[in-house]
């Protein structure tokens, strides 16, 4: 595979987060009913499937190994605290409600963990080093464009390093597993506030 292939998932990474940076505005319109940002997170993967460039399988809604995996999901508040010792405080503004923050969570694990960390390892030959790196720098900019931090943001690319290892084969390559890390993690962080 051409090392030039990888533009496909930068493109569409650099489409998120002007898509985040422009959420209000386009919401101000009126015409858009939904979040364009939750929107685009789910809406491109579901075009690449569409248009045959990425297999709904990749994505990894499957069970994978359940014992692995909720192992990653309840090591969590081990990683919330290693998180906030480093932060001194949550990143999650209190005013969003806890449904929003599940979707949120899944739409932002559709994307990051689902498509673009299965794309970098398709693309570079199942290197998952690398991949975990790269989609989890566009995770950590895309929380700077939000408004984090650089520090914040840097923390918010390791935790979702946290998210992509169990998703890989170490949770049994399932996008269940770390979509329910997120979205746990995202509801942790409000109750604290």
């Amino acid at each position: 595979m051409k090392q030039t292939s990888v533009l496909v998932p930068i493109f569409l990474s650099a489409v998120v987060i002007a898509t985040y940076a422009l959420r209000r505005p386009i919401q101000a319109t009126g015409l858009m009913p939904f979040d364009p940002y939750y929107l685009v997170l789910f809406l491109l993967p579901a075009l690449l499937i569409l248009f045959k460039k990425f297999f709904f399988a990749d994505l990894g809604f499957r069970v994978g190994k359940p014992l692995m995996g909720i192992f990653f999901v309840f090591l969590l508040p081990v990683v919330l605290y290693f998180r906030w010792s480093l932060t001194g405080k949550p990143f999650v503004a209190p005013s969003i409600f806890p449904l929003m923050l599940l979707i949120g969570s899944f739409a932002e694990e559709f994307f990051f963990r689902g498509y673009l960390q299965e794309d970098f390892k398709k693309r570079f030959g199942g290197n998952i080093w690398f991949s975990l790196a790269a989609s989890n720098i566009l995770f950590a900019l895309v929380h700077l464009v939000k408004g984090y931090s650089l520090p914040t943001a840097a923390m918010t690319g390791w935790v979702g390093v946290y998210f992509g290892f169990a998703k890989d084969e170490k949770g049994g390559n399932s996008l269940v597993y770390s979509m329910a890390a997120h979205g746990l993690y995202n509801l942790v962080a409000t109750s604290v506030i």
